[in-house]
């Protein structure tokens, strides 16, 4: 449905409200106790605050000018490909000399996730997220350390991934369903274990190794599980969906929560860059979200792996309870 253009300044006046409490720290990358360290990774929300309140701003601008649905979904497509060149942009400003978050790596954050080029995920040993825990080379395991935000995330995250296989031991992959215009479905991120993940691992230790990095610690036998990105023409086609949803009318701010929440979920299972999806999505979500919805939404630490795990309806069903508890917490400190 084609839809008259939103009410003038309705971003922009909300924009302001965008702070670092919309973008609460992922849990998972809480791998220490050490206070330094964390205050750095916490730091982050900053640059994507500033980042969405940008966007929004220029996505107002934009979707004025735009009358129909093809228009609008033009334009936060534009939006999100703003937010793809700032988190190639922080990588290049990366202060990190040394690491998988290095100027070294920074042509990652621009490079495309392609059929012959998926992004891989190990979901599990969560013992390698203490704080203080140690390799040992003779049982291949992390051992000691102490519990940290992270170790406890992957830990309950690897119980809900496994929970998706059914109960017949011959079935190794899982895809995401996500539905798509006619009444047609596209498989998103796929769950993988048994010989599929084992396969998987061999393929992420052959890239490691011929980027120069080391392997030894990489498991590719026992108990694995991965998440895989989808084939291209499918996540070309989720990632359309999404801008669709966002860019329809929608006819009351009930409405316009499920398609953002909805919208989300898609965007999660159509990963465009081998490296920094997730921040890219995040910020996205934020600055489209402040457009659509009457507050700037709050996202979820872990809304990547809620994703990634989770069916579409739930997922949807959390994101929007997360938006209604957020609301009336402001409520009360207004």
């Amino acid at each position: 449905m084609n839809g008259p253009p939103p009410p003038e300044g309705h971003g922009s006046l909300t924009a302001a409200a965008i702070t670092t409490v919309c973008f609460p720290v992922p849990a998972l990358l809480l791998r220490t106790h050490d206070p330094a360290a964390q205050r750095t990774i916490r730091d982050f929300a900053d640059q994507q605050a500033e980042t969405a309140h940008s966007l929004s701003r220029a996505l107002s601008i934009a979707l004025r000018s735009a009358h129909d649905t093809r228009a609008r979904a033009a334009a936060f497509t534009t939006a999100f490909e703003a937010a793809e060149d700032w988190r190639h942009r922080a990588a290049l400003a990366s202060p990190h000399s040394t690491g998988r978050y290095s100027l070294r790596w920074a042509d990652r954050f621009r490079t495309p996730v392609t059929d012959d080029n998926p992004n891989l995920f190990r979901i599990g040993d969560h013992a390698r997220f203490r704080d203080g825990a140690v390799w040992e080379p003779a049982t291949r395991t992390y051992q000691g350390g102490t519990e940290t935000p992270a170790s406890r995330t992957m830990y309950q995250f690897e119980a809900l991934a496994a929970a998706r296989f059914p109960l017949s031991p011959s079935t190794d992959v899982v895809c995401n369903r996500v539905a798509l215009p006619g009444g047609r479905t596209a498989g998103g991120t796929r769950l993988l274990r048994g010989s599929a993940a084992r396969r998987a691992a061999a393929e992420m230790t052959a890239r490691i190794s011929a980027r120069g990095g080391d392997v030894s610690r990489i498991a590719t036998s026992g108990h694995l599980i991965y998440i895989s990105s989808a084939p291209e023409a499918a996540r070309r086609a989720i990632f359309q969906q999404s801008m669709t949803l966002l860019a329809r009318e929608h006819a009351t701010p009930a409405d316009a929560l499920t398609a953002w929440s909805q919208a989300a979920y898609l965007l999660y299972q159509a990963p465009r860059k081998k490296r920094g999806a997730d921040a890219t999505i995040r910020t996205f979500l934020v600055a489209s979200g402040t457009h659509l919805l009457p507050r700037p939404p709050v996202l979820l630490h872990d809304i990547d792996l809620r994703a990634y795990t989770q069916t579409h309806d739930l997922f949807v069903t959390e994101l929007r309870a997360a938006q209604n508890i957020a609301e009336t917490t402001a409520g009360r400190h207004a």
